[in-house]
């Protein structure tokens, strides 16, 4: 049985090959009708297979361009990100090469008078108010030593050991300093509050003295030399019961913020 399908499936092919060659007219019209009739039906559901092909194409790409987009505008924003911190950074690094040139040139003026620190912390465990400066002993400083910058003055030396030194700063409550008006004959006494703004004492009130006048060490106290810039006046108060004026004064540097100072040497 199965030899005879075999053989009629054979004769079938050798006759529908003979028909092919010789170019049969009735075979070949009706293979051109099974021709066209199959692309008819083929080709729409071709078409119709083939969108959702294209579709899915078209996503794909999508996909894959959206990927690397999305890391494109990562590298971008990273590159972006340290542009702007370096930006940031260079006001940062103008300021501080102005604060060493001003440290310098003073330095350069009495050379071997100056000794240059670096503030590395504040002692907020002290009775003092106090900044901690990176050197000490080894580099000369002493207790009593006044502290400034190209500003003006910061305070005086409390205690120092082999490596580091504590500086009392001029707003301490505990800090006074002998100082006179200048360009007028007034004296007085400056005090820390502990606050920002410090007081001026034993000013009376037909001494001269106004708003915007700065306020220079006299060099009577025996801590600090004559001459130092050491703050200007912001409030004037004769009104107060009493003989003295009630006066504030704002320091010329901000203890907050010191980056370097200069020690001088008795």
């Amino acid at each position: 049985m199965k030899n005879t399908v075999v053989i009629i499936i054979a004769i079938a092919i050798l006759v529908v090959s003979f028909f092919i060659f010789t170019n049969t007219p009735l075979f070949l019209k009706g293979y051109s009708v099974a021709k066209t009739g199959f692309g008819e039906v083929s080709g729409p559901l071709l078409r119709t297979i083939g969108k959702p092909v294209e579709l899915l194409g078209y996503l794909f790409n999508n996909y894959i361009g959206l990927i690397h987009t999305n890391r494109e505008n990562a590298e971008l924003r990273n590159k972006l990100a340290k542009l702007q911190m370096e930006n940031q950074r260079i006001p940062e690094l103008e300021h501080e090469n102005k604060r060493l040139k001003n440290i310098l040139n003073l330095m350069e003026q009495r050379p071997r008078t100056m000794i240059a620190a670096r503030v590395v912390g504040e002692d907020i465990k002290n009775w003092f108010k106090c900044i901690i400066l990176d050197k000490g002993k080894n580099s000369g400083i002493t207790i009593k030593m006044p502290v400034i910058t190209p500003k003006g003055l910061v305070g005086q030396v409390v205690e120092t050991d082999r490596w580091v030194t504590k500086v009392m700063v001029i707003n301490d409550t505990n800090s006074s300093v002998d100082v006179y008006v200048e360009g007028r004959n007034t004296r007085g006494i400056l005090e820390g509050t502990g606050q920002t703004l410090l007081k001026l004492k034993y000013i009376r009130k037909n001494d001269e003295i106004e708003i915007g006048d700065k306020l220079i060490t006299s060099g009577k106290d025996g801590i600090y030399p004559k001459g130092l810039a050491a703050g200007i006046v912001t409030t004037v108060n004769r009104s107060k019961p009493g003989i003295f004026s009630e006066i504030e004064v704002m320091p010329f540097n901000n203890f907050n913020i010191l980056e370097e100072v200069l020690v001088l040497k008795k």
